[in-house]
């Protein structure tokens, strides 16, 4: 900016209109002010941190990659990644020993023909489907967080120890049920929201935080089934039983209601990140931070707000998975849905639409070899392999995309 009347205009603001600033108030903290800052502070503005700047830095060249890419491609990738992925697993399965083409039948069967395939379907893919959508949301605003797991265990006990607590578990169970969704969400939110503490106040990582938080929240689990909230009753250690507060059936899909509360989220932060104010400035955090900075907006703000968005999700999916299939929680809690849900975000291209159809066609992938390694010689490892097949495909098309378009 070179003069006291110079305007910047940002006109990507909600609803198409432009908002305009006057230069003068800008100019106290130009060319000098940023130059002090250093390149570090710049990186923790775009959620590119210190101490973290290789993971961070290679998230952040995948996301600018697929972000880059039109919608064409954003479809065609990952569906040419999944039919490369099945190739080669056929080729391995071949290599073992059995037949491709017989296994994969298998597959579909599980899946369209079995009388639960679909239902099995709907209900692995509801708590990564929670999760993955929380992680796409902090992406897109490049708040790389992979601690989703621990804020799923710790929404998940928070909220069995709420609806279980004596005076509480004899309430109605509609009310028993929303108090657990309610405060699932809120300690996860909680715990996502420690690392956007530590990372606004003392530079912390939020890859290595959110992370680290995982293990904190795998020992909380371990003694909330030891002695916070256990069953008494019980020979191994596990908690209370959700009783009154499990979710209800679906009939139509013989599933958990949990899934048609994961599907309302997909609409929602779809209109959130396309129309909202806060979208906006999610989207202005991925993509220009200064644009935060010309409408006066923290940035520091918006990434706590991103975490507890991203936090509270997972905690729901953790009530939701004990209240809906296992109706207490155990050791065995921990099944790693929130990292499995970093795969579904980004082959579900970080839109929520994107994020719904990959979280059905990963956990379908589960259901189907799961089935198949029943009928034949298969190892139940297989699904994963394709899993990991299917991203490593996604990311070698979103580099042959970009190179092709440089050229």
């Amino acid at each position: 900016m070179s003069g006291p009347d110079r305007d910047v205009t940002v006109d990507e603001a909600p609803g198409g209109a432009s908002v305009t600033h006057r230069g003068s108030r800008f100019d106290e903290r130009s060319d000098a002010a940023s130059a002090d800052r250093g390149a570090s502070s710049e990186a923790a503005a775009e959620g590119l941190e210190p101490g973290a700047g290789g993971v961070d830095a290679t998230v952040a060249g995948w996301f600018d990659r697929s972000a880059s890419s039109g919608i064409a491609s954003a479809v065609a990738i990952p569906v040419l990644a999944t039919a490369f992925a099945l190739v080669v697993g056929a080729v391995l399965i071949a290599w073992i020993g059995s037949d491709p083409v017989s296994v994969y039948a298998d597959v579909v069967d599980g899946v369209v023909r079995a009388p639960r395939g679909f239902s099995d379907t709907a209900t692995t893919a509801t708590p990564v489907l929670l999760i993955a959508l929380g992680y796409a949301f902090a992406y897109r605003a490049r708040v790389f967080t992979i601690g989703a797991e621990g804020q799923y265990l710790l929404g998940a006990v928070a909220a069995v120890g709420a609806v279980t607590a004596p005076g509480v578990r004899d309430l109605p169970a509609a009310v028993l049920v929303l108090l657990g969704l309610v405060v699932g969400a809120l300690a996860g939110a909680a715990w996502s929201a420690l690392s956007g503490v530590l990372h606004v106040r003392f530079g912390a990582s939020i890859v290595i935080s959110s992370l680290m938080l995982v293990y904190i929240a795998q020992a909380t689990l371990q003694w909330a089934n030891r002695v916070g909230i256990r069953d008494p009753d019980s020979f191994v250690p596990a908690s209370r039983q959700v009783g009154g507060a499990a979710l209800p059936e679906i009939p139509w899909i013989d599933t958990h209601a949990g899934f048609a509360i994961a599907l309302a989220v997909v609409p929602v932060m779809a209109w959130v990140l396309a129309r909202h104010r806060l979208g906006y400035r999610v989207r202005a955090l991925g993509d220009n931070a200064e644009a935060l900075d010309a409408n006066e907006v923290s940035a520091n703000r918006v990434v706590v707000i991103v975490l507890v968005v991203s936090g509270a999700l997972a905690g729901l999916a953790g009530f939701v998975e004990i209240a809906g299939v296992n109706g207490r929680l155990n050791d065995s809690a921990s099944l790693g849905y929130g990292f499995t849900a970093i795969v579904v975000a980004l082959v579900g291209r970080l839109h929520p639409v994107g994020v719904l159809v990959a979280a059905l066609a990963l956990a379908a992938l589960d259901i189907g070899f799961e089935v198949a390694a029943r009928s034949s010689d298969l190892p139940t490892s297989m699904a994963g392999l394709v899993q990991v097949l299917v991203v490593v495909f996604v990311v070698a098309g979103d580099a042959v995309h970009e190179r092709w378009s440089a050229t």
